[in-house]
């Protein structure tokens, strides 16, 4: 059974970041799409309205075809102030 689609991502707060990126990663997963990057990439700009949308059409090319640097680039723009810091490894 195939993942739905996730929600339209607007660009709204770091909890809608984090949730849409899951989404995106379920869905790839669902669609055995979880090594191409290039089609996490696409399949996420077609998510996207508002804030988000006009943000994803001024990245680099090279971002936007990425799902790596996409990924990275929303939780930059999107995501909390200061990521959380690293688990130790005791």
């Amino acid at each position: 059974m195939a993942e739905r689609n996730p929600p339209t991502f607007r660009g709204s707060n770091a909890a809608e970041a984090e949730d849409f990126i899951q989404a995106v990663r379920r869905k790839a997963w669902a669609e055995q799409k979880q090594f191409d990057y290039t089609w996490m990439a696409a399949f996420a700009a077609t998510q996207m309205s508002g804030s988000a949308l006009w943000w994803h059409a001024r990245l680099p090319r090279d971002v936007q075809g990425d799902w790596g640097k996409l990924e990275l680039a929303l939780l930059d723009k999107f995501g909390l102030s200061q990521p959380p810091a690293p688990a130790s490894s005791r």
